[in-house]
This record gives structure tokens, C-alpha cells and sequence, in this order.
């Protein structure tokens, strides 16, 4: 048998000897604890875990000593583990020693900083040895032992058995049957709801509604979408509403084989449209062997309320412009005013919203569904400027790895990521949105600006080029390969994407940039310093800290940090102006200029870490552990960490000037 009793040679072997490895959990994951203890001992290692601690020593110091001897400590991460400060506190000193391996045994994301170092998703393990997460593991701990990885006789070399491929899920937009060729956007709603129903069940990797509803009619053949996005597994079906009642027919295939492994069909009041999302999902889950429960309760949800909230989200879904945000604001209002506990409604309403608005929207969202990811995205971009840098970073990695399927809260992360100088980590997101989603323009261009903004400029430029290439009917690309061309002095190719595009809101402020760059760069240097004053001077700045680094892009760098210094030690306001309906934005993320790369020339001044102290990022940073890029970027010049901390018990903090 795989799994071995625990006989007392191994228990006392363990205590006499070093341990091979040392297993964390919470008590709550005793028998997981002790299955993974039996697994491993049966590849031949030697495991600890304090189901052996002596009665006549002090547990903390027998705790401390195995876990210093470990070769490969196991932290076993659940909701329970994440609250345990001894876990934490174990987890800490396995990352110190660089023994850590760390799995979930129930989806649960590890706490910071954890969560930043490769996690295995085990949940729903029965010990056996093929599964693909065990595997990851084995060879993790093999590697830090410096031994050879066992490989299982079920799926060794010529064993004639293939090994399990991973499952990747593509849901594609429902056929629409209903009479009224107007209710498109209904089917679709539909099957996004039902694809972030299945992409949040534990065990399910999903391809993006983004790339997924790309295939409609005879483009839905499953080799097709296989060779187009690898999926491994197709979810198809087709709408069909009439008043207040919907059928919906599923059918899920195996693009290998070409089998139909489940198919069904629901006929359901508007009502039940949840549940119905929910019991679907766990069909999709039970065909393909997963085993997980569905991630929200279901609730009824009046059917007026459920189809303003689709068309709300249908407006989105075409790249929306900011001007359209008024509709979805009103169709949101009309939802949730019919379904006040309508949880996603509130949550897509508070991110629409602005201010104290959009916060009351949020914290009503998060009432009704504590893991409202939008609600958490949210409140995120809603924090004071340049304040709260921590809390703002908690809710958007929250809401993340809530949903890290849903463009909008991904997107969100993605910003106060940069926003906070952590490019790198930005960059994994971005790189991690595009493998969700690798046909989808928006994802493509995040992945340019983060590639840029981490100054790795070879990629960035591919990545554009390519996005341009393939998305030719796009504004919002070809504004991402401008701006770009921008920072890297290219105005011909900026220039180039400004022609190529309409007169769209995308494409105009790339337009006048070019212009006024160009006017700029013909001028003599005296012309050039007038004229730079003048818009470091004018009324209406577009947003500070784009507007210094523009400033210090045209040749005045030391100008522009001495007129960032003086306003932020006089206390003058730097967040956005009003924007179009005369509202002020106050979002958390106005400090994302200052580590895009038209800023490089600022931070390169040790200038910049008073910057940082009195805008509360060095706080941030220090609190959290989790330090910018950019303090390897300017090594060579100054120590960013040594010069803030030098600052920062003298200089006091900026105090936020409301725009109103």
C-alpha cells in the first residue's frame, strides 16, 4: 500500500537523527499532515512534524530545533494555517533558510509575503502519488536534498501509461437562441458568469473570456480552439430566454478525444440564475475528477436587476471608454435598486463610482459577499493619495487572488503594483494575464507597459510591435506602442500609431503629445526651459507625476524635481484635476508615474527618497518588506533604502490637499 502506518522505528528514527524535512500545518490539517508525513517517509525520507515532540522537553525549543535542521520544510497553507502565528512564524524561517516548499491543501492563497514564492495547489488530494501537485512537490524536495526525483511506477518511462495532462478549460460565449437578436449580450453575460463560477473552483485552470469568446459559429470546432489556446477541455451551450425563464444547454468535450464528457440542459426561472451558474460548475468540476465545493451560496436574483448587470458588463466588454461609464453606472443603480443584495452589482457599481460613492458601494458589496473581488478592487483605487499604501496593496492582491480571471481586478492589481515602484511583481501579473487570456489586446498592452516600466525594453517593444500587429483594429494598442516609442525618444514610430488611429479618447492624447513633443525638441535651450516652466506652471495638469516626468524627458530633469519638491513640502495638491463631469479623482494609484520609465531620470537623483519618505511610500516598503525595483535600478548611483531611512525620522509626511 502507498500509504504506511506510522510504525515507532520511524517516529524514533526522526527524533534521533536530522530530519529530512519538517512539516507545518495547522491542527486542522492533521490527517492531510500525516498522509504527506506516511507518503513521504515511503520514498524514503526522514519527516518531523510535532506529533513527535518529547514530553519532557519545551515544545518551542524542540519546534525551533528540528525546523533549523530541515533540509525541506512543508508548510501546509489553509484558511486555518493563515491566521496561525506559529505557521507564519515557521513559514518565516524555512524563506530565510531558502527551505521553503509550500502548497494549499483548500485554495486559500498564502498571506504576505508568502504569496510571492511558488505556491502548489493540492486541494482534494487523496495521496495519491500521480497527481501532478504531489509530483511538483516530490521533485521540490528532492531538489533542496540534492537527490534524485522519485518517479512513480504509474508514470515512469515506458511504464505504457501516459501521464494526466492538466486540465485547461476554455468556456466559449453561449449561442444565442433566443427570438430577439438583441439579447446577445444576454447569452454572453451568461457564459461569463459561468466561466468565473468555474474558474474560481478549486483545481480549474480557465482561459479568458477574452480569448475564449473570440470563437462563435463554425470557428467553435474543438480542434480549433485547442490549437488556437491549448485548451484541454471546451464548455459550449446555447441560451435561450423568454421572459422570466431561461434554458440553458451545456455540453463539455475533451479536445484530445473529441468525447462529449457531460452535457445537460436547464430550465430555470431568472430566479434561480445563481444557482443554476453554481450547479453547473460543480457538473463541469465533477467531469473533469475534481472535487471541490461551488465558491459562493447560491441566491435568487430578480431577473430585471440580473439583466441590467449584463448589459452593464456587455459595455465593458467593448473596450469601454470612460464616457460610457455613466451607463454603466445608471444600469448598475437600476440593478441594484431592484436586487439590494446583489453583491457583484455593487461591487462592478463601486468601481464605476468615484469617492465617497464608490465606497459606500464597496463596503455594501463586501457586506453581502465578504470576497467580492470588485468590492476589494474597489476600495483599493479609492484609498487617499498618499496614504494607506499598505491597506491599498492588501485589497488589490485580496481581490486578486479572488479573481484573477476578471480583466478589471487584474488590472487594478496591475496599477497599484507600479504604483508602488513593485514592476517586477507587476510584470508576473501581466505575464499571467496574457496565459489566461492571450488574445485579448488590453492584457497584451498591460504586459508592454509592465515589461517597460521594469525596464526590460527589448520585450516591451516586442510585446507592443506584436499586440499592433495582431490587433490592428485596436486604439488602445496602438496607444501602448506610442507611448512606448515615447520613452524610448522614437517620435516617427509614435507619430506612426497617432496617424494609424481615429480620433477616439485613446488615441488623442497620444496626438498631442507627439505634437508638443516635437515643437519642444526644435527649440533652442532657453525657448525649451521657458517653455517647460510654463507647463510645469499651468492650471490644468493632466496628472502630476506624468507631467514632471514628461518635463524631465524634454531635457529639464533638475527643473522638474525641484518644482516636485517644492509642492510637496508646501503641501500643494498633486492629485488628478476634475475630470469630465467636474468630479474630483482622488484614486490611490496617482503615484504610478513616478516608476513608469518616463521618470527614470528622477529617480536616478538621491533626491527621490526624500520623494519617497514624505508621500509614505519608504512606510510602505518598510512595513511590508516588499521593496521597489527601483532600488536595484539606481545602485550604482545612491542607496535608496540607506537615504530614506536616513530621512525618515526627520522629514514629516505630506499632507494630502483634496482637489475639489
Amino acid at each position: 500500500m502507498f500509504l504506511q502506518t506510522l510504525t515507532l522505528e520511524a517516529v524514533a528514527g526522526g527524533l534521533r537523527g536530522v530530519p529530512d524535512i519538517f512539516i507545518s500545518y495547522a491542527r486542522s490539517s492533521e490527517p492531510v499532515a500525516k498522509r504527506m508525513a506516511e507518503a513521504l517517509r515511503a520514498q524514503g525520507y526522514s519527516v518531523w512534524w510535532d506529533d513527535e515532540l518529547p514530553a519532557h522537553r519545551p515544545y518551542a525549543d524542540v519546534i525551533e530545533e528540528r525546523l533549523r535542521a530541515a533540509k525541506a520544510v512543508l508548510v501546509l497553507w489553509s484558511a486555518d494555517a493563515v491566521k496561525s502565528h506559529w505557521v507564519r512564524a515557521e513559514a518565516d524561517m524555512a524563506r530565510a533558510a531558502e527551505t521553503l516548499v509550500q502548497l494549499s491543501i483548500d485554495g486559500c492563497i498564502p498571506p504576505m509575503p508568502f504569496n510571492q514564492i511558488q505556491c502548489v495547489n493540492l486541494g482534494g488530494w487523496d495521496g495519491s502519488p500521480n497527481a501532478h501537485g504531489w509530483q511538483k512537490i516530490v521533485a521540490s524536495v528532492a531538489a533542496l536534498l540534492g537527490t534524485e526525483t522519485v518517479v512513480t511506477p504509474a508514470i515512469a518511462e515506458n511504464s505504457g501509461v501516459a501521464p494526466r495532462r492538466e486540465t485547461l478549460l476554455a468556456v466559449l460565449a453561449f449561442d444565442n437562441l433566443s427570438n430577439d437578436p438583441n439579447l446577445a449580450y444576454f447569452s454572453d453575460g451568461v457564459s461569463e458568469e459561468i466561466l468565473y463560477t468555474v474558474a474560481r473552483a478549486k483545481g480549474l485552470r480557465v482561459i479568458g473570456k477574452g480569448s475564449s469568446f473570440q470563437f462563435r459559429g463554425t470557428s467553435k470546432a474543438p480542434r480549433i480552439v485547442a490549437d488556437a489556446l491549448r485548451a484541454t477541455h471546451i464548455l459550449d451551450g446555447s441560451v435561450r430566454r423568454s421572459g422570466d425563464n431561461i434554458r440553458i444547454n451545456v455540453e463539455l468535450t475533451d479536445t484530445d478525444s473529441l468525447e462529449t464528457l457531460w452535457s445537460d440542459r436547464f430550465d430555470r426561472a431568472l430566479t434561480d440564475i445563481f444557482a443554476l451558474q453554481d450547479e453547473i460548475a460543480a457538473a463541469v468540476a465533477i467531469s473533469l475528477d475534481h472535487h471541490f465545493s461551488p465558491a459562493r451560496a447560491a441566491a435568487p436574483i430578480d431577473p430585471e436587476a440580473y439583466d441590467y448587470y449584463l448589459q452593464a458588463n456587455a459595455i465593458y466588454a467593448q473596450d469601454m471608454a470612460w464616457a460610457d461609464q455613466a451607463r454603466c453606472v445608471a444600469l448598475l443603480e437600476k440593478a441594484v435598486a431592484r436586487a439590494p443584495d446583489f453583491a457583484a452589482a455593487w461591487g462592478r457599481l463601486a468601481v464605476y463610482r468615484k469617492g465617497e460613492a464608490a465606497v459606500v458601494a464597496a463596503r455594501r458589496g463586501l457586506e453581502i459577499d465578504p470576497e467580492c473581488a470588485t468590492s476589494l478592487a474597489a476600495l483599493a483605487m479609492t484609498q487617499p493619495p498618499f496614504a494607506h499604501n499598505r491597506e491599498k496593496l492588501e485589497l488589490a492582491e485580496r481581490a486578486y487572488q479572488l479573481a484573477p480571471d476578471d480583466q478589471l481586478v487584474a488590472g487594478v492589481y496591475n496599477i497599484v503594483l507600479i504604483s508602488l515602484g513593485l514592476t517586477s511583481r507587476a510584470c508576473e501579473v501581466s505575464e499571467q494575464r496574457v496565459a489566461r487570456d492571450p488574445l485579448s489586446p488590453m492584457a497584451a498592452g498591460g504586459l508592454a507597459i509592465a515589461y517597460r516600466s521594469a525596464g526590460r525594453v527589448d520585450e516591451a517593444v516586442s510585446v507592443a510591435t506584436r499586440a499592433a500587429h495582431d490587433f490592428p483594429d485596436s486604439d488602445y494598442v496602438k496607444f501602448i506602442r506610442g507611448v512606448i516609442a515615447i520613452y524610448d525618444g522614437d517620435i516617427d514610430c509614435a507619430a506612426a500609431m497617432a496617424g494609424a488611429g481615429s480620433s477616439s479618447a485613446e488615441i488623442a492624447p497620444l496626438q498631442i503629445l507627439v505634437t508638443f513633443m516635437r515643437a519642444v525638441a526644435a527649440m533652442d535651450p532657453v525657448s525649451r526651459a521657458a517653455t517647460v516652466n510654463a507647463f510645469l506652471h499651468r492650471q490644468a495638469p493632466t496628472s502630476y507625476f506624468v507631467d514632471i516626468g514628461l518635463a524631465a524627458a524634454m531635457g529639464e530633469p533638475d527643473m522638474s524635481m525641484e518644482h516636485l519638491l517644492d509642492a510637496i513640502r508646501a503641501g500643494r495638491p498633486l492629485e488628478f484635476t476634475p475630470d469630465n463631469d467636474g468630479r474630483a479623482a482622488t484614486e490611490a494609484t496617482v503615484t504610478t508615474g513616478l516608476f513608469m520609465p518616463n521618470c527614470e531620470i528622477l529617480r536616478r537623483d538621491p533626491r527621490f527618497a526624500e520623494v519617497c519618505v514624505r508621500l509614505g511610500l519608504y512606510d510602505c516598503w518598510r512595513e511590508t518588506g516588499r521593496w521597489p525595483d527601483c532600488v536595484g535600478e539606481v545602485a550604482a548611483i545612491y542607496d535608496l533604502r540607506a537615504e530614506c531611512a536616513r530621512l525618515a525620522a526627520s522629514l514629516p509626511r505630506y499632507k494630502a490637499m483634496l482637489v475639489t
